[in-house]
């Protein structure tokens, strides 16, 4: 019986998380599609599923387009990160296949 409560009480926890990010990401999605071009760096994080700590790695070694307007704030713009994920695509080996 001790096992069942365990067992439902990490499962709660961990369908709690889950929601919770789910969340986050609902309103990231919900503020670019209500016209807004912009997301900050957590909001990035979320919806690339990275820490907030590797897209200020990725800022810092310039491997992402982001602005700072004012010297203070980090903002990115979506279309922008789009283009860059979608620069680094890799072909299928049936693309390479076919390509040869």
């Amino acid at each position: 019986m001790d096992e069942k409560k365990c067992f439902n009480a990490e499962t709660l926890k961990n369908l709690e998380q889950l929601n919770q990010k789910v969340s986050e990401l609902i309103k990231v999605q919900h503020k670019a599609g209500m016209g807004f071009d912009y997301v900050n760096a957590a909001e990035l994080a979320k919806l690339l599923g990275e820490s907030v700590k590797t897209i200020y790695g990725r800022v810092y070694n310039k491997q992402i387009p982001f602005y700072k307007p004012g010297g203070k704030i980090l903002l990115f713009k979506l279309n922008e990160i789009e283009d860059w994920i979608r620069a680094g695509r890799h072909s299928s080996l049936d693309e390479i296949k076919s390509n040869v």
